[in-house]
């Protein structure tokens, strides 16, 4: 794993490469491909998740994928790969990176609460910019195909920056910042998982 700290002048966030092992990869990657099935058939857990995504000032959802509520599909966390894996978002080298990568980060030790949201992207899919209504918030992106991605980019909208897609990354940030993904040009189907923080 390598952890890149980066500070802009209002706030300070982590872009972090090789997330997870090969093993967790391989868990994860598994238990993400049986979802697939869900994601096709039933159309309830899409319109959940465009429910519980960024709207509009006119309440149009501001998302154009496909995705679930993956806290919704376990009464128990540990029976999940996924929220068994990403737990290390919040502990160890991680953790004290993002605290430290900008003064007002000293909130990180105060959050007690997250949820984890899929969300799938193909062809023609994007997430207009937004705001996350958490403290942080963390994108983990990922690739099972194969195949290379055109689009599907991490966008900090207001301070262009932007972060090309790269399998098995991720970036760490504050959740009132502006953010999007561009549209996928490619046939080939993006993957992320949305962790939100709270107290």
């Amino acid at each position: 794993m390598k952890i890149h700290k980066n500070k802009s002048y209002d706030f300070g966030y982590l872009y972090i490469e090789d997330v997870y092992t090969n093993k967790e990869f391989q868990e994860i990657h598994n238990e993400i491909k049986n979802f697939d099935w869900v994601l096709d058939n039933l159309p309830r857990i899409k319109q959940m998740r465009v429910e519980s995504g960024a709207h509009d000032l006119h309440n149009n959802s501001l998302i154009k994928a496909n995705g679930m509520d993956f806290d919704e599909m376990y009464r128990h966390r540990d029976c999940s790969a996924t929220l068994t894996h990403n737990r290390k978002m919040y502990q160890g080298e991680i953790k004290e990176a993002m605290e430290t990568a900008h003064p007002a980060n000293v909130s990180v030790d105060m959050t007690t609460s997250d949820s984890t949201f899929l969300n799938r992207y193909k062809k023609g899919d994007k997430y207009n910019p937004h705001r996350d209504f958490a403290f942080y918030s963390i994108i983990s992106f990922l690739n099972f195909d194969n195949k290379e991605i055109e689009g599907g980019d991490f966008v900090f909208t207001d301070y262009n920056i932007n972060f090309k897609f790269k399998n098995n990354s991720a970036v760490y940030f504050p959740s009132w910042v502006k953010h999007h993904c561009t549209e996928i040009k490619s046939d080939s189907t993006r993957y992320s998982l949305a962790q939100f923080i709270t107290l």
